[in-house]
């Protein structure tokens, strides 16, 4: 895997950020737990955010 450059990182934060509000507003989860999710299943969460036209 090659290391992230800085667009890499600011990119995969920003993702992290649309998840977790994917995860509280469309799915009812705190905030909290929308974190540990997304450290745990960041791609399914991803793919669920697609199918579900949030991304």
């Amino acid at each position: 895997m090659e290391p992230m450059n800085s667009y890499n990182k600011e990119y995969r934060l920003y993702m992290e950020y649309a998840l977790q509000r994917y995860l509280i507003e469309n799915q009812g989860f705190s905030e909290y737990d929308a974190k540990i999710r997304i450290m745990q299943d960041f791609e399914e969460v991803e793919a669920e955010a697609k199918r579900d036209k949030y991304l």
